[in-house]
């Protein structure tokens, strides 16, 4: 026990924000399993944000692993990093927040469930795509943590590719739900709120 609590009393930032990923991926792992069954899915589209997610989990946590990938620190390590451990956590709790309100029709992939509607609860209230608001958040913390160009250009190679996704996504549900997925867009922001 003592042996624990001293390396977590030594843990870098980018480490604690590692542990959190873990819980944040344990919690949505078992939530996957309560979601109806799919009406609508993509095939080989994923691929189009999961190549640019594995780049940035690649750059944030092993880029200094990597030496093509290593291109040096922005900042010295110290109270900056530690910043990044709060905004991993609450991009956690903002996602988790945007899937307990999405439930059932949550998918991993831009798809469409047998009875699906559209959600406008909760953080759906600010943002189109609260639970990318709150990865994303997140992958920025854990960038901070890291304090590497490499773990920001990963953060920017992320952000690219779930503006694809969830330009897809919309895609998909003005076609199933015509004015009213229109009508919602215009009410609220794609992904910051208030902003954009």
């Amino acid at each position: 026990m003592a042996d624990v609590v001293q390396s977590i009393a030594h843990a870098s930032a980018l480490q604690v924000c590692g542990w959190l990923w873990i819980a944040w991926i344990f919690y949505w792992t078992v939530s996957s399993q309560f979601v109806l069954k799919t009406k609508k899915n993509e095939t080989f589209q994923r691929l189009q944000h999961t190549i640019p997610t594995l780049v940035g989990i690649m750059t944030i946590f092993y880029g200094t692993e990597i030496p093509a990938l290593s291109w040096g620190p922005l900042y010295a390590k110290g109270v900056v990093n530690w910043i990044g451990v709060p905004v991993t956590l609450a991009g956690h709790l903002f996602s988790i927040w945007a899937r307990i309100h999405l439930g059932k029709y949550w998918s991993g992939t831009v798809a469409l469930k047998y009875g699906h509607k559209i959600v406008d609860t909760g953080p759906y209230r600010f943002v189109r795509h609260p639970i990318y608001t709150g990865l994303l958040s997140s992958v920025l913390g854990s960038a901070i943590a890291a304090g590497t160009i490499q773990a920001f250009c990963g953060f920017l190679v992320m952000i690219v590719g779930y503006y694809i996704k969830w330009k897809r996504e919309e895609k998909i549900m003005r076609s199933e739900f015509g004015a009213d997925y229109v009508n919602y867009m215009k009410r609220t922001k794609a992904i910051i709120p208030f902003v954009y």
